[in-house]
């Protein structure tokens, strides 16, 4: 790195995926910013097992602006990658970046421009709707993000969670707030803990001019991460005793209960052979479709209407896992509280 001071510092935390992470440095390559000398790139490597590939090396080497690639010594999860980051950043302006997105042409630039023309202390940004993969979930999954963004959204709510795969903050605020809780050593909450913690100073400015693509995985891996985001979400949701639209809404929370009704009274209906469970699960199918028509009908004028019968019971089933998680997490959290009475 030279010894110029970076005006804007990226920050962009490694665990084995070198080969995304080609394709979000060629997006850099060849996006339309031209402002290099007042910006830099810094690389946490979280302890990642595989060894670094040549063409990333390469890669790099490429590079026209300064940056910086800092090795852990161990694996400690992106909030201490993160931190680190920041802590080896000189700009005044830090933006998080997954390694596992792509920029859009003008993304660097509209990142750029937020902070030197001084529109804000901090921002947010989005992935667009589109998948390279014709894999039905993953399709689903960015489908479900977009509409969240802009077709559900609470009336004169503002989406305002600082998500790290695009995000934006003054450093001299990240650093007042004390930057991410390294208590969470895996991606689950972190990033909406630091979400609060940024609404107590300043408010999060949703841009979605600021875009980058994001291929998503499949069901399972998914559903992993929604388990171990709902059961930490639902400790912060304790000490807050409040919905918005960070993690989740009282629309949101709404929906979720209904499937939780429709799924639980299904199994008592084939368990206990009872009309009335039959009934209630039917009612609660019925009621959480028209809960979910607006994404529905934005579906169907997406994808058609195979695609959007599929989504419902995928939905269901991932309201499901949520539902478990969240009840796994207000448990630890009773238990907690006795044990520390």
């Amino acid at each position: 790195m030279n010894n110029n001071t970076a005006r804007v510092s990226l920050v962009i935390p490694i665990f084995n995926n070198y080969f995304a992470l080609l394709d979000l440095i060629d997006s850099v390559l060849t996006s339309t910013f031209s402002h290099w000398k007042h910006i830099e790139i810094i690389f946490v490597n979280d302890a990642s097992t595989l060894p670094k590939p040549g063409l990333l090396v390469a890669k790099l080497n490429s590079l026209t602006c300064a940056h910086k690639w800092i090795d852990l010594e161990s694996n400690q999860g992106p909030a201490i990658a993160r931190n680190t980051g920041v802590a080896h950043a000189t700009g005044t302006y830090i933006v998080f970046f997954d390694a596992d997105v792509s920029l859009h042409k003008h993304t660097l630039a509209n990142a750029y421009d937020f902070f030197t023309k001084k529109k804000g202390q901090t921002f947010t940004g989005i992935w667009d709707k589109s998948q390279l993969t014709t894999s039905f979930f993953p399709q689903f999954k960015a489908l479900r993000d977009y509409a969240y963004w802009f077709i559900e959204r609470e009336q004169d709510a503002r989406y305002y969670l600082f998500s790290t795969r695009v995000a934006g903050i003054e450093k001299k605020l990240f650093d007042k707030i004390g930057g991410f809780n390294t208590t969470y050593k895996k991606a689950t909450v972190e990033d909406i803990e630091l979400t609060y913690k940024i609404e107590q100073h300043t408010k999060i400015s949703f841009e979605p001019t600021i875009i980058v693509h994001h291929e998503f995985e499949e069901f399972v891996p998914l559903a992993k991460k929604y388990f171990a985001r709902s059961r930490d979400w639902i400790k912060l949701y304790m000490k807050r005793l409040r919905f918005d639209p960070v993690a989740t809404s009282k629309q949101e929370a709404h929906k979720s209960l209904v499937c939780g009704m429709s799924v639980i009274s299904f199994f008592l209906a084939v368990l206990f052979s009872a009309h009335i469970f039959v009934v209630y699960s039917i009612f609660s199918t019925l009621y959480y479709l028209y809960l979910d028509a607006p994404f529905l009908k934005f579906l169907k004028k997406e994808k058609g209407l195979l695609f959007t019968l599929n989504a419902i019971p995928t939905t269901l089933a991932l309201y499901t896992v949520i539902n478990i998680g969240s009840a796994v997490g207000m448990l630890e959290y009773i238990i907690k509280k006795i044990r520390t009475r």
